[in-house]
């Protein structure tokens, strides 16, 4: 009987964290697939009654997009999306490769044969000539989410993974399914090779593949960015 009170403080504070989740997803794809734009505005009202839900969940979901670069609050102004320069985005990308590329040397050293299995179907289809930027990102979340380490994943899916998104000229980068990969440059077995040296569990090889793969990506982006031809 003197437990009531706890358990039902317990339930009510996980069913605040699932709606606060929800709304951070939500909220997050929003951004990504473009749906607002930088320098628009986060109205906790409406987006409370768009998904339904009270404000304090949106407002947990608004502080932890913040957190992560998409979002800034200006004091008696109001909440907006941020708008993420080309200097953000390099700074992401070498942290990126700096924990993808840890990433592949601990999943080289641990991987399980389930695992090998999915990570090289998801490789063949990063390879083939119609992947997207979506089967490219599925085939880098796995490694990241397969690795065995809570921080580097938590790292990566934080502050990394969304710069597949970053469009602001031309909509044209986004982790949409229907995008198209930048192709310039790119190895049409790129993906197997990494697959390759994890499932192999070469983790030095592993690691150092998937470092050059992810500097190429910033070289892409950075000549896209610049309105350069691609080599």
């Amino acid at each position: 009987m003197h437990n009531r009170p706890l358990r039902e403080r317990a339930n009510g504070d996980k069913r605040k964290g699932l709606l606060a989740e929800c709304a951070y997803n939500s909220i997050k794809k929003r951004i990504l697939d473009r749906k607002v734009a930088p320098g628009d505005a986060l109205v906790e009202r409406k987006l409370a009654s768009d998904l339904g839900i009270s404000r304090t969940p949106i407002k947990l979901a608004l502080s932890r997009l913040e957190q992560e670069g998409l979002v800034k609050t200006v004091p008696n102004t109001g909440t907006f999306v941020a708008s993420i320069t080309a200097a953000d985005m390099a700074s992401m990308y070498d942290i990126r490769e700096l924990m993808e590329g840890l990433a592949a040397r601990l999943l080289a050293r641990r991987i399980a044969p389930g695992q090998a299995e999915e990570l090289e179907t998801l490789a063949a289809k990063a390879d083939d000539e119609s992947a997207t930027l979506g089967d490219d990102e599925a085939f880098h979340s796995a490694i990241v989410e397969m690795c065995g380490d809570q921080r580097v994943h938590d790292i990566v899916k934080t502050w990394c993974l969304h710069v597949l998104t970053y469009d602001e000229r031309t909509h044209r980068l986004t982790g949409s399914s229907g995008v198209h990969q930048f192709g310039a440059g790119r190895s049409a077995v790129e993906h197997r090779t990494i697959a390759k040296a994890i499932v192999a569990g070469n983790q030095a090889e592993a690691e150092d593949l998937v470092r050059r793969h992810v500097r190429h990506g910033k070289g892409v982006l950075a000549r896209f960015l610049l309105g350069l031809n691609e080599e």
